[in-house]
């Protein structure tokens, strides 16, 4: 008799690792959704902290100012969009000039201190004197889907300022905010506007 050693076939089947690989796929693609979803929404948790944060700081500092301002002044520039604020102060004792500017061209909310009249800048040209606040400002629209100034007037004494800071494919953060001045009510020097 001529017998055969007995083979011991303890691997896989064809249709066992074809099953396995499938299982395999299956739960890889689940494992690599979950990453990804949790990626995108760790993204946009930060885009609007950043914004909300860049609005926060623009809206708090302009709201500050204006409530110690004794004067203020909005104009629009030519291009209907860009909006030029500016105010006079007294706040501890000395006189100063402070603008803010919406350049539609940047996107972006400038900010000027000066102890004279500070003059509107050109959409687009903004000198170096003035300071960033924040970028990716867009102006808000109203129900019947008209552009709202970013500065507004408010009454005599009165500004409102409304913008929306724009993410990466929309705007995601709303600001409105209205503010009235508090000082005495004067423009004497310096003349800031």
């Amino acid at each position: 008799m001529n017998a055969r050693p007995k083979r011991d076939d303890a691997g896989f089947s064809l249709v066992e690792l074809l099953i396995s690989m499938t299982l395999f796929s299956v739960v890889l693609t689940i494992v690599g959704s979950v990453i990804v979803s949790a990626l995108t929404a760790e993204r946009t948790v930060r885009e609007v902290t950043g914004s909300t944060t860049n609005g926060q700081l623009v809206v708090n500092v302009i709201e500050e100012t204006v409530r110690n301002s004794t004067a203020i002044s909005v104009t629009t520039a030519a291009d209907g969009l860009s909006t030029f604020a500016a105010v006079r102060t007294t706040a501890g004792g000395a006189a100063r000039c402070h603008a803010w500017f919406y350049d539609s061209t940047a996107q972006a909310i400038f900010e000027h201190t000066s102890v004279s009249a500070i003059t509107r800048p050109t959409p687009g040209a903004v000198d170096t004197e003035w300071t960033i606040l924040s970028n990716g400002v867009v102006p808000t629209t109203n129900a019947g889907g008209a552009t709202l100034p970013v500065f507004a007037i408010r009454g005599t004494r009165g500004m409102t300022v409304s913008f929306a800071i724009d993410g990466e494919s929309r705007p995601i953060s709303l600001f409105i905010t209205s503010v009235t001045g508090r000082a005495p009510i004067a423009n004497a020097s310096p003349q800031c506007f």
